[in-house]
């Protein structure tokens, strides 16, 4: 007999094929259909109609059904044999046209014979085989059960078996208290146990699965974490920032889970509340006028009917992003300004005394527009920029620019267009807001010299402000 078993998603069910093995045949005797070697056939609902040969399907509960193969007409009956712990068992079946059912009393595999006898007693050699029944459904139930990990709970499913009643019953402790949830999960196979506030702790279950028409009772005990709550997910993406005269707060929702945020701060003595009602966006802002004034606020978040914590936090001005992970790439350079001086890496050394330089002594100088890119090595929430011209040079600087930004190197986003840069001034820090984007790649593009007649350029030092998540309570 060959067996290739699969857990099917109703319950054991195995279309099991019982070959039957054979030895040659006389003339005179029984003569009985052939069999032909088959793999098992994995089935969600009983045959249809009879197959080939004689097959079983395992059923809950410890039963199964044998299917019986077309028969000669000279079969009256057959005999089928196991062993159930000591005692021999024999069951005679006379009608082929309908499975028979077999009850067993343990979960495991049983050795059964079947031969096959005429009117007159004549006897087929004898067919030996493997049967396995179903499992206890209660007990299938916990086999199959899964727990999923929702916001600010857990899931547990169950696998739908029958339409028998099936009691269950989850307990867990909560607070010093224990929690208890009774139903049918045959009527309910999705239950979700909500209310749980600490993704960080793992909740321990114990699951009983009861069948109170065959006085089967099974336990099971699982251990799991609760999903993050929808609005400590939104929390840590929390930033604040300015924009021109006004604060503002931006987020990241990727649950699209309906959140309520609103803010109250003071204005000139003057006590401001702001808010933002069932928002799902994926990123989303929330602007409020500070006239230009950093200032402190609280926050909240609601989410599923739950509050967050009073958050404070504070719009204030952006702080200087870190350059050790930086690299900078320029559209060429000039290898006649010193060792220092003329490439990429000048821009963002942190030194204003050396300077990066446009190709001047080639036979093909390039010409207007230069420019430089620099990689902040990860993504920032970029809001600020500042530049600094050549310490001994006040005549080949550019005079505008242009500013991108972008998150792969391949998309660009404008961000600022035709701003002046003094490059004839004194050798001091020109720093440029911009509205508040995410971004790893910053691109200047010089579009015009200071000095009309000039084709190359040079710059001192590129540095970068942004702002950082708020530290949450």
């Amino acid at each position: 007999m060959k067996r290739n078993f699969k857990m099917s998603w109703a319950f054991n069910a195995i279309l099991g094929a019982f070959l039957l093995s054979m030895g040659s045949c006389k003339e005179e005797e029984l003569v009985f259909p052939p069999h032909v070697e088959q793999e098992i056939v994995e089935t969600k609902t009983r045959p249809t109609a009879r197959p080939t040969d004689l097959t079983y399907q395992a059923l809950f509960n410890l039963n199964l059904e044998l299917y019986w193969p077309v028969l000669s007409d000279r079969v009256a009956k057959a005999e089928i044999r196991y062993t159930e712990g000591t005692e021999e068992k024999m069951i005679t079946v006379s009608k082929f046209d309908e499975p028979t059912k077999i009850s067993f009393k343990e979960y495991k595999d049983y050795k059964v014979t079947v031969r096959y006898f005429t009117s007159d007693g004549t006897a087929s050699k004898l067919s030996t085989g493997l049967l396995k029944p179903g499992p206890y459904e209660a007990a299938y139930k916990l086999t199959g059960l899964t727990l999923e990990p929702v916001p600010g709970g857990i899931k547990f499913s169950f696998p739908k078996t029958s339409d028998r009643a099936i009691a269950t019953k989850i307990s867990y402790e909560l607070e010093g208290k224990e929690i208890v949830r009774t139903f049918d999960s045959n009527k309910e196979s999705e239950i979700i146990i909500s209310n749980l506030t600490d993704e960080t702790k793992e909740v321990a279950f114990k699951i009983l699965s009861m069948d109170e028409e065959l006085k089967v009772a099974v336990v099971d005990e699982r251990k799991q974490a609760p999903g993050i709550l929808a609005y400590k997910g939104i929390l840590k993406t929390m930033i604040a920032f300015m924009d021109g005269n006004n604060g503002g707060l931006e987020w990241t929702n990727p649950g699209k889970d309906p959140a309520t945020i609103i803010v109250n701060y003071q204005l000139n003595g003057l006590a401001k509340t702001v808010r933002i009602d069932n928002s799902t966006d994926v990123e989303k802002r929330l602007l409020f006028d500070l006239q230009g004034k950093p200032t402190a606020f609280t926050f909240t978040i609601e989410t599923d009917g739950l509050t967050s914590p009073v958050q404070n936090a504070e719009v204030k001005a952006p702080t200087l992003l870190s350059r050790s992970s930086w690299s900078a790439e320029v559209s060429s350079t000039e290898s006649n300004e010193g060792s220092a001086n003329g490439k990429a890496s000048s821009l963002i050394d942190g030194d204003i005394g050396t300077y990066w330089h446009s190709t001047w002594s080639s036979s093909n100088n390039p010409v207007y527009p230069h420019w430089f890119i620099v990689d902040l090595g990860k993504v920032e929430n970029f809001a600020q920029f500042g530049m600094i011209r050549r310490h001994n040079n006040s005549t080949g600087g550019f005079k505008t620019f242009n500013i991108e930004t972008s998150l792969d190197k391949t998309n660009w986003t404008t961000v600022g267009k035709d701003l002046y840069f003094d490059s004839a001034g004194p050798a001091v820090w020109h720093d440029y807001n911009v509205s508040m984007v995410k971004a790893r790649y910053v691109r200047i593009t010089m579009t015009e010299p200071m000095r009309a007649s000039a084709t190359s350029t040079h710059l001192a030092e590129f540095r970068a402000a942004g702002y950082t998540p708020i530290v949450l309570k």
